[in-house]
């Protein structure tokens, strides 16, 4: 990770001023900022970036870590915490929201390391707000930390006993860990957890429990993914292998600590000390799937892909709808040249499986972007590729493979 590219209170009290001396003038913060080579070299491919792409400039703009947050702290001087807006909320606690909200695009386009520094930031800034304890949990979750997600969920609860959404959240993370009956306890204290529910009723071929909600789902959402298939699979009144299928877990998780470590080092892109953790872990407990995942994705990054290829195959036998396996089985797949392989498994996450939000699904639609690329469909690779961009707008690699498929296709 790029250091000089983290937000933290540190580099945003030294340019917007902090509480102690005499403050700078607006233009001499400026300068002082500005004096740092790493973050002028920031700045400046950040505009390259987006001179390079004209057609994301009206979608969220996920990829600048001085994006919207900068863009506020450059209209509002830095004043302290207690200062209040004319509406009752403190700055901090405005700029806290603009950084949760960004952690939670960051979620969703897969840059966890982004994502866990902006609702890091968050929940300093203002630590009795609970959205940003609520993109710190989602954070820590998806960077493997589940533990410490489930205590940054708790917290939600701690400062509003009233947020439904924290049941919610600790009951997802329950799920993806094999603790169902837990999950059920949680969801229930959730009124709008009844998909969730519904689905581990099915799981459980708990029909007559699961009946109501499933209708009254169908009444809100009817074209819902999920909401469909558990229609399906009430009017047949059973489940079948392709409905239980994708009913299942998409996401597995591990309340492990030597697992969460190996994650933490992925994360920190030392993947060789991961790959020797979730060895570890997985021969310490051979049924913890975010191991044998993490230890594919590890032996990917090492140069690895026929052994990354046995891990996620691994893993798929016991969890068929992980989505990080699948997409990790599609890339160990193209690295071995085997692309009409990795072709299937992409389209069947992006097109066949229910979940359109999961996290995995940007750098899936880059995979099949990438391969129709190499095989001169340009056609089909600005699809796949200008849906990528739009979820993930920073992954640069996606950015100039599209404008060399715009140049393509453009005519001559």
């Amino acid at each position: 990770m790029d250091r000089s590219r983290v937000l933290t209170l540190k580099n945003l009290r030294l340019l917007f001023g902090g509480r102690e001396g005499r403050k700078p003038s607006d233009a001499g913060r400026l300068d002082a900022f500005l004096a740092d080579p790493a973050l002028v070299r920031s700045l400046r491919e950040e505009e390259q970036h987006r001179k390079r792409l004209p057609l994301i400039l009206l979608s969220l703009v996920l990829g600048l870590l001085l994006g919207a947050g900068g863009v506020l702290l450059a209209l509002h001087p830095w004043r302290p915490a207690a200062t209040v807006s004319r509406t009752g909320v403190t700055f901090a606690e405005e700029m806290a929201r603009t950084l949760a909200s960004q952690g939670q695009a960051y979620i969703r386009a897969k840059e966890i390391d982004k994502a866990l520094s902006h609702s890091r930031l968050a929940t300093e800034l203002a630590p009795n707000l609970v959205d940003a304890w609520d993109a710190l949990a989602r954070s820590l979750f998806y960077a493997g930390q589940t533990a410490e997600g489930e205590e940054a969920a708790r917290r939600c609860l701690r400062i509003n006993p009233a947020y439904s959404r924290g049941y919610h959240i600790l009951g997802d993370f329950s799920f993806y860990t094999g603790d169902w009956k837990q999950a059920e306890a949680y969801w229930k204290k959730a009124p709008d957890a009844r998909r969730g529910l519904a689905r581990l009723l099915l799981l459980e071929n708990r029909f007559e429990e699961a009946t109501p909600l499933v209708r009254r789902l169908v009444r809100e959402t009817p074209d819902e993914p999920y909401a469909r298939i558990m229609r399906e699979a009430l009017q047949l009144g059973r489940l079948t292998p392709d409905l239980r299928r994708k009913l299942a877990p998409d996401f597995v998780a591990s309340r492990n600590p030597e697992t969460a470590q190996g994650w933490r080092l992925f994360y920190a892109r030392r993947y060789e000390e991961a790959a020797a953790t979730f060895s570890r872990a997985v021969s310490r407990d051979p049924r913890d799937g975010s191991a044998i995942i993490g230890h594919g994705w590890s032996l990917l990054k090492t140069g690895a892909p026929r052994e990354a290829q046995s891990a996620f195959e691994q893993a798929l036998a016991t969890w068929p709808t992980s989505y990080s396996a699948l997409n990790g089985l599609a890339w160990s797949r193209k690295a071995q040249g085997q692309e009409e392989g990795a072709l299937t498994i992409w389209h069947e996450v992006v097109e066949e499986l229910p979940r359109t939000d999961q996290v995995e699904i940007p750098d899936c639609l880059k995979g099949l972007g990438m391969v129709y690329y190499e095989r001169g469909d340009y056609v089909r690779a600005n699809h796949y590729l200008a849906r990528s961009l739009l979820i993930n707008p920073s992954d640069k690699e996606t950015a100039t493979l599209l404008q060399s498929t715009l140049a393509k296709l453009a005519p001559s």
